[in-house]
């Protein structure tokens, strides 16, 4: 049986100013201005010792079309790595790093094939003789409004044929489809046997089969971003599509939740903030935390005098640190109103649809009626992630307390 096996990223956006964190210790901010770069060292290091038969990188190389010489250097820099190692790249621009074509750039290795911005398809056999067709564009502008899906033809015979788009799905918003719109319902029936995709910060497989996956990027820019960022080995086969995710960002962002018992005093509140900030210290990486500190009504806090203390116990001269960059305050939720679907019937079911409409993607398919209503439409504004969670809780304690007038309980 035929098979392959590749690296799949997307989203590296090197040399990002990470803005709104200039104010942070020098030692802390230079980590985190490096951050990009080593998590793509990190990544190019995986590619060569797993083997595998090529490389996708599906946009967004660069923060921003003025693509600075350091940014450049480093990407050549890796690039080189892999034609040592005999593996070839496959390489589309997104919006943030369109193609300007009046710009000088450093000339990649001949390992690196990098797709015009018409969607073209190229050839490649591997090591073991696989035959595969590789097809993409890169983005000539910042904008693309128009779907590029019908220009994706599957073309002479090949084992394996696999598409790159760096793109978002069809929201029928035109604040939101901007940046080359697709169905995955159109690009399913396309005869491509894996869909690299790009731009959407968050891992998402879309579907199964064919694989419509979004690995999401490779290292978190700010606290929006939560959670490991990296890399996907995705082994694809005539049977089956295996993607294994492998986590390559030095510094994560992470929200912690510290519950305080009921008139906690000061003691108590010290002594579970740093028993939980010692627990992230013992791991191998860097943390930005938000911590979220679950309260009865009869608690006050004073947030900023927590948090200066916190940071100025920091040990910012090792070589992982562990930073609180925001304490929020919340009162203890109820079980009664949040939980409820934990006691239901229907809790599997409810919790998979609440945790599939989490998804940026899915949330606005989900929504997408409103925006044909001419009365509703012109009211709709754009929504942040943490907006789309808070109506995603509210909703969910709503359905609880409709269940409950309906199943008659109190």
């Amino acid at each position: 049986m035929k098979e392959i096996k590749f690296l799949h990223i997307a989203d590296l956006h090197l040399d990002s100013p990470f803005i709104g964190l200039s104010a942070l210790p020098q030692p802390l901010f230079s980590a985190i201005q490096a951050s990009t770069f080593q998590s793509l060292e990190r990544i190019i290091s995986l590619a060569i010792k797993e083997t595998v038969d090529f490389v996708l990188i599906a946009g967004d190389i660069y923060d921003s079309e003025d693509q600075s010489v350091r940014a450049q250097a480093r990407f050549l820099k890796e690039m080189k790595r892999l034609e040592d190692a005999g593996i070839k790249a496959f390489v589309i621009h997104g919006n943030h790093d369109f193609l300007d074509k009046h710009k000088e750039k450093l000339a990649l290795p001949e390992n690196v094939h990098v797709f015009p911005e018409k969607v073209e398809m190229v050839t490649m056999k591997t090591n073991r003789g696989v035959d595969v067709n590789l097809y993409g564009f890169s983005y000539d502008e910042r904008h693309i409004r128009t779907s590029r899906v019908e220009e994706y033809i599957v073309q002479q015979p090949a084992d394996f044929h696999i598409a790159l788009l760096h793109g978002s799905e069809l929201t029928s918003s035109e604040e939101h489809d901007v940046y080359a719109p697709f169905r995955v319902q159109d690009i399913s029936k396309k005869g491509f046997d894996y869909w690299a995709l790009g731009h959407i910060h968050k891992r998402q497989l879309l579907a199964e089969s064919p694989s419509i996956y979004y690995p999401g990027n490779i290292q978190g820019r700010n606290r929006k971003e939560a959670g490991g960022k990296g890399a996907s080995i995705v082994t694809l086969s005539e049977a089956k599509t295996v993607i294994d995710f492998v986590e390559t960002s030095p510094i994560i962002w992470e929200e912690v939740i510290i519950t305080l018992p009921e008139n906690a005093e000061i003691n108590t509140c010290f002594r579970e903030i740093t028993k939980q900030l010692e627990t992230y210290q013992e791991k191998n990486a860097s943390y930005f935390l938000h911590l979220i500190i679950e309260t009865t009504n009869n608690q006050k806090i004073k947030t900023d005098d927590w948090l200066q203390m916190l940071q100025e116990q920091t040990n910012i001269d090792d070589s992982t640190f562990v930073w609180a960059h925001k304490i929020s305050l919340q009162k203890k939720k109820q079980t009664s109103t949040t939980h409820w679907s934990e006691f239901h019937l229907a809790e599997k079911e409810i919790a998979s649809a609440y945790q599939h409409l989490q998804a940026e993607s899915a949330f606005y398919q989900a929504v997408e009626s409103l925006h044909f209503e001419s009365g509703v439409s012109r009211y709709l504004e754009d929504l942040s992630e943490q907006d789309r969670l808070i109506l995603l809780e509210r909703a969910l304690i709503e359905l609880g307390t409709t269940l409950a007038e309906v199943e008659g309980d109190e």
